[in-house]
């Protein structure tokens, strides 16, 4: 309406001015802007000078004007002169806003209130933008569970055409789900419907149900559709194809704030497999197809299985280089004898090689960085496994914030893969503090870039003393010598170390090569190391073996090493392996002659609630050569937040005659951690643990045990580690309890 009305007062403004319209518009003149620009209303209007007048268009750009949103009124009209008509359009302002303040609200503060606002000070007052505002706030609100908060305005004139807007706040109780109503099931009970469903009703101790496996009864409106999604699949996994399940239908008090859902089921016929066909499998044969479907004849049809099955071989037609493969199921149902079988028709379409490989967004970093860690290259053979992988390689050299890669059809045959990436900072200052059990606190500093010069090359200088020891280390590594997965690298290092009965001070340079293999989860490598190293001793009863060990050494050591990675994330794991090898062979040379072996693995798997499984363990053997006895300080020692949890930093070590520890020859360890998220937004996670390991001086004989509790946050300032462990069997000198603490260590 407010439209219609310009138009009618701008038509009789104008047929009034001129009887004739004929002539040409020889300029436009805007008038009565004060906190807008004339460019901003001239870009929006269509007539130009030089054409003729037209009262149609003008309209037309009146109405343009008005859509901007700044202007309360607007009116035009015609100067007549010899050389043709100057048109006006004449403007007045909406007020602008001068403050905005909120009453009414305790729960949210005005500082994160302020976040939600479309309409800022100083901005043209405007109406829509209001309501956007009201409509992100009440989004925060609904995220407390508030549901029932209301949000009114008001605006309040001010001098020289301003005006405040005060945003009245009732807020509501906090809204709590208080039961799901679900009615028609007869085959599923409620409980295993409700399992894993993201709204629920609250259950579990207030003060503890900001834990995972304890429910707030909070209210999540995008979650309901999925809800409704999980439930049907809980059916079609059973058999039942034809379930239906209404969309659930939320009550909520006024007075109480008790939320009520009600959803209703019709679980119908429970169907058993019948059959199971394909059509066109080659090259891979109907057995093969088969055990990526894990269905069974004879059985209930679970639609969830073969939904999931048809990705696998979706996926594994695609490895084949079919990257437009589709495999369509039919599937026939027997309502009488309640039976299903369904055919797999596979349309595989063409062969898809790799057109072209385009990059975008990297800035700084190298093309070539990029290229050499994906595992398709331009005219290769589509293969989606290989795409996944190289997604993986991306994330893991930790350049960038985010990763994509996405094809497009270039022709019959051809893809073109284009990887979309967004840099991150990978220089890096750190000056922190931490502290430790043994090592008490520690200063620590270091400078790294791990992108130098867009290069990939990785460098880092680090620093960290402490009461019981200093460290200086110089690192440099090419983890690609002529873009090859071949890494060479050089380590400097400087390291003085005070043990319980002795003080360590070496000097050294380890240079290294390697090359990776199958697809950069294999490492086969090669260090050798230069040692220097002091020992004096720090007690009044060295015994044998630290009385041997004092004064000066030179090492000089071969150490071959094998790892196999495929870990999904190098900083916080979920799923995967990581394995290695390390031998160290002494004797090139020096004094030192010995050989020590060391064998570790761990493996990460995702389990229920966001939990993760994680099992590790490590087995080591050392023995002297030529006569010579395996250093004190190249012996095994455990204890400590690293492995065995429950027992001291370095206490987990045989003893001499006098007390001393002197390391075994012999070490194992094993560990198993429950990992979950306590608030996985800010990467904070708690972990129940289990060791059991020792050190033996020779055949391997029995082992400690503990268990315990160990909170991990993934801090800005770097990881920090707080752990207690309870030895499960503590011996004489032992602590039953041992409380360790950790910062600025990766773990």
């Amino acid at each position: 309406m407010k439209k219609l009305s310009i138009s009618l007062i701008t038509f009789l403004t104008l047929s009034t001015a001129s009887i004739s319209y004929a002539e040409k518009v020889i300029s436009i003149n805007i008038k009565g802007t004060l906190r807008t620009d004339k460019e901003t209303v001239l870009s929006v209007i269509k007539t130009k000078p030089g054409e003729v007048l037209s009262l149609k268009q003008i309209d037309k750009d009146i109405l343009n004007i008005y859509n901007l949103g700044f202007y309360k009124t607007i009116s035009a009209y015609i100067t007549k002169t010899k050389n043709g008509d100057i048109l006006t359009f004449k403007v007045a302002e909406k007020p602008s806003v001068r403050y905005i303040i909120f009453e009414g609200n305790h729960e949210i503060s005005d500082k994160d209130l302020q976040k939600a606002l479309k309409i800022k000070p100083y901005n043209i007052l405007n109406k829509k933008l209001i309501e956007q505002t009201i409509s992100n706030m009440l989004g925060m609100y609904a995220g407390k569970g508030m549901y029932l908060t209301r949000i009114t305005y008001t605006l309040k004139k001010q001098p020289n055409n301003r005006v405040d807007i005060i945003f009245h706040i009732k807020e509501s109780k906090e809204t709590v789900i208080r039961d799901i109503n679900i009615i028609g099931n007869k085959h599923i009970s409620i409980s295993e419907l409700e399992d894993g469903l993201k709204n629920h009703v609250k259950k579990g101790p207030y003060i503890l149900t900001w834990l995972p496996w304890f429910y707030t009864g909070k209210l999540r409106i995008n979650e309901l559709e999925s809800d409704r999604q999980k439930i049907i699949d809980k059916y079609l996994a059973k058999g039942y194809l034809d379930v239906n399940v209404s969309e659930p239908i939320v009550n909520i008090e006024p007075d109480t704030g008790s939320i009520h859902i009600d959803i209703s089921i019709k679980e119908g016929p429970k169907y058993t497999l019948k059959y199971i066909k394909f059509k066109n499998t080659e090259p891979y044969k109907p057995k093969e197809l088969l055990e990526a479907l894990d269905m069974e004849i004879g059985k209930p049809f679970n639609m969830v299985k073969l939904r999931e099955g048809i990705e696998k071989i979706t996926d594994m037609y695609g490895d084949k280089g079919y990257a437009f493969a589709d495999v369509n199921p039919i599937i026939k149902k027997d309502k009488k004898s309640h039976t299903a079988g369904v055919t797999l028709v596979i349309d595989k379409g063409p062969k898809v090689h790799i057109g072209r490989i385009e990059i975008t967004g990297n800035i700084r970093t190298h093309d070539n960085v990029i290229r050499r860690e994906l595992l398709l290259k331009e005219g290769d053979l589509y293969s989606t496994t290989k795409i996944t992988k190289s997604k993986r390689n991306l994330i893991n050299l930790d350049f960038f914030q985010n990763v994509k890669i996405e094809t497009k059809r270039m022709g019959k045959d051809k893809l073109k893969m284009i990887v979309h990436v967004k840099e991150k900072r990978t220089g890096m200052l750190k000056i922190g503090a931490g502290y430790g059990s043994y090592t008490k606190f520690a200063a620590m500093g270091s400078i790294s870039e791990s992108n130098l010069f867009g290069t990939g090359i990785h460098g880092k200088f680090s620093a960290n003393i402490s009461s019981k020891s200093s460290y200086f280390d110089l690192n440099l590594v090419n983890p690609w010598w002529h873009n090859r997965p071949i890494a060479i690298g050089v380590d400097i290092f400087h390291q003085k170390f005070n043990n319980y009965d002795y003080e360590s001070t070496s000097t050294g340079i380890v240079p290294s090569i390697s090359r990776r293999f199958f697809e950069q989860t294999l490492t086969v490598g090669l260090k050798y190391s230069l040692t220097r190293e002091k020992i004096t001793l720090d007690t009044d009863n060295p015994g044998y073996y630290l009385e041997h060990e004092k004064g000066l050494h030179i090492e000089s050591a071969l150490i071959p090493f094998v790892t196999y990675n495929t870990l999904d994330n190098y900083i916080f794991p979920t799923t995967g392996i990581n394995a290695n090898i390390t031998t160290r062979f002494a004797g090139l040379g020096g004094d030192r002659k010995y050989i020590k072996s060391v064998i570790f693995a761990e493996y990460f798997h995702p389990l229920f609630w966001d939990f993760i499984g994680h099992i590790k363990g490590e087995f080591g053997a050392a023995k002297g050569l030529s006569g010579k006895e395996v250093p004190v300080d190249r012996r095994f020692y455990l204890g400590g937040i690293d492995n065995l949890r429950g027992f001291e930093e370095g206490k987990v070590s045989p003893k001499d005659d006098e007390g001393n520890y002197i390391g075994g020859l012999k070490e194992f360890y094993s560990s198993a951690e429950l990992i979950f998220p306590i608030i996985g937004d800010l990467h904070f996670y708690g972990v129940i643990f289990g060791d059991v390991g020792n050190c033996w001086d020779s055949s391997y004989g029995r082992t400690k045990t503990d268990a315990g509790f160990e909170i991990r946050w993934i801090s800005p300032l770097g990881p920090i580690r707080v752990s207690i462990g309870k030895n499960l069997s503590p011996k004489d000198g032992e602590k039953s309890t041992v409380f360790l603490f950790s910062m600025g260590a990766l773990f």
